[in-house]
Parts: structure tokens; sequence; C-alpha cells
């Protein structure tokens, strides 16, 4: 009786629990939707390698600067796509639960913040906010648009402001094959204006994934070969066309690592199946998490910038990571 009496306590507690915290982000999300709440975030330097911190170079990569976020605000956090804006002077991020993170910041300082942050909610986050508003990437479009891709409700939306409420983004490209957890993990636009966009699963029979270069009115279905047991996360176009594409690797025996590949553009428009070139592997030692959110900002000297942030899925197992890498085109 006493243990049929705890099992019974433990359900209703569970069952309290949730109700609680389903009506809290209610709440929350009532609270966010069309305005920024305001708050601070902690900065911790990070090293490229922890075991040798006078190591600044990864494969083509030099490391220029690194930190883990933490933030007492629980919407912080789940980062899965950003955009670097104002020559690197402006940071917005997107998180799985359909919040925005917006903050001004100077990647040549150690304390990288130059204002608080805030959050911001997508209008209409709510009872449905997980599948519904599950925000993988972002990028500024050529018409100076925000363009969001969600997964589990499989779909691109655009917005002029992160307070603004999203349209879909209608394309020509059929991605209705992809399953609920394996959307258009990394979207760039190119040169000429169609997207280019990563399913992070699906591979078929020859190890190949599916992509499309795709705009409102056509669509291309091109088979991309990735680096084994490695997903595309977030991609970002360079002004020649070439398109720098994150990869991440986890595995509870391997852990978790990440790749930058390049891909070039004439391969990108070329029929066939596309691969690329390795720039970067990022593994422990060096410091690395779930690495999912990229952004490039090209230097008046002929320089990449590549900004790269992890998705800690609101986990105290993993840590929220910025890192900043300059890389020379050859």
């Amino acid at each position: 009786m006493r243990n049929k009496l705890l099992v019974i306590g433990i359900i209703v507690f569970s069952l309290l629990a949730g109700v609680s915290s389903y009506f809290g982000r209610q709440h929350l999300a009532a609270e966010l939707e069309g305005k920024g709440v305001p708050f601070n975030v902690r900065v911790e330097k990070l090293p490229l390698n922890e075991e040798d911190p006078g190591l600044f170079k990864v494969g083509e990569l030099t490391y220029m600067r690194g930190w883990a976020l933490t933030a007492d605000n629980d919407d912080f956090g789940g980062f899965s796509g950003m955009v670097v804006e104002d020559d690197g002077k402006k940071l917005i991020a997107v998180n799985d639960k359909g919040d925005w993170f917006a903050a001004h910041i100077d990647a040549g300082k150690d304390t990288l913040f130059t204002s608080p942050g805030s959050i911001n909610s997508f209008p209409g986050v709510g009872l449905l906010a997980k599948a519904s508003f599950d925000a993988e990437s972002i990028i500024r479009t050529q018409a100076g648009k925000y363009l969001i891709s969600f997964e589990q409700d499989h779909r691109l939306m655009t917005t002029d402001t992160i307070a603004g409420e999203p349209v879909v983004y209608p394309v020509a490209a059929d991605y209705s094959e992809m399953a609920s957890n394996s959307g258009m993990e990394a979207i760039a636009q190119l040169p000429s204006g169609d997207l280019l966009l990563f399913a992070e699963h699906g591979q078929d029979a020859k190890g190949a994934l599916p992509a499309w270069v795709t705009s409102k009115e056509t669509s291309r279905r091109i088979s991309f070969i990735p680096p084994q047991n490695y997903s595309p996360t977030d991609a970002a176009a360079l002004p020649n066309g070439d398109v720098l594409l994150l990869m991440r690797h986890y595995s509870p025996l391997d852990g978790v690592s990440a790749k930058i590949m390049l891909l070039k553009a004439e391969d990108i428009t070329a029929a066939g199946e596309l691969k690329g070139r390795e720039l970067a592997h990022i593994e422990p030692p060096y410091s690395v998490d779930n690495m999912e959110a990229m952004d490039i900002v090209p230097l008046q000297d002929g320089r990449i910038r590549i900004y790269m942030m992890s998705d800690d899925n609101f986990s105290l197992r993993q840590r929220t990571l910025l890192m900043v890498f300059d890389w020379q085109p050859s």
C-alpha cells in the first residue's frame, strides 16, 4: 500500500509540475511577445584548447576569442541560428522555443557585450511553442528581411524586425519527405538570390543528404555527401558565392565534435553530387559543444570572420559557447 501511495504521489507531482511549467511558459510568452525583456549575460573567457591555452590555430582557422555564456533567464539558450550585423557589432540568435536573443557586442573585447541582452518571443508563441516555433536557422536576406527555418512544422518564415510577426515564405522546393525532427537545419542565400537548403538527416543508400537550390518559382534538388556521421547545422554564403557549412557529430561514445566545410560556388551550380573541403575539425581537447549556429562577416583585408554558437538544449550538461575565428581564403 505504501508503495502504491508513493507511485501515486510521484505521478500527481509530475502532473502538477507539468501544468505549472505549461502555464508558466504561456505567461512568459505573453509577456515577451512583441517586446524585449532586458537582462545581463555573464561571460567567461574560453581558450581554444584548455590543455594548451597558447594555441590559436585549428585547421585553416585562426581563433580570435571565445566565451562561455550564462544568464539568469530560463529562455536563454537553445540557440540554433544566428545573424551578426552592423559589421560585427550586433548579435541576433533564435532558439528552439521560439525566442529571439539580441545584444550589441564587440568581439575584440574580453567582456564581449556592450549592452544588456534582450529576449523577444515570436508573436503567437504559446501552447504549441516547441512544435510550431522550433527555429533552426536564420539569415538576413538581400532584401534586408530576416528569414527563419523551422522544423517539426517544416517551413520558412520571414519578418522585417525581430518584433514583427513572421509570415510564410513560399519556395518551390518539396521538403515534405523530411521527418519531423530532421528539417532545414542550414540555409544560405546565394548571390543569385536563390536559397540553398540542407536537410539535417535523410541520407539515401549512397550516404547522400537531400539539399535544394530553390526560389519561389523554381527548385533543383541536389545530393550532398557529408563527412561520415556528420550533419549540417548552419550555413553562410560568401561574397563570391562559395558557402561555408557548419557540421556537427555526437554520439554517447565519441562525444561531440564539429567541422567547417567549404562548398565551392561552381560545385553548387553544377549537376551531380555536392561535396566540400574541410577547413577545420574541432574536437576535445579543443573547446566545442553542440555547435549549431554560424554567421560570417567579410573583413576589409579579405579575411572572413566566422562566428559560431552552440545549442545547449537547455541542459545543465551542455554550454552556450560563442567562438570567433578568422579564415583567409586562398
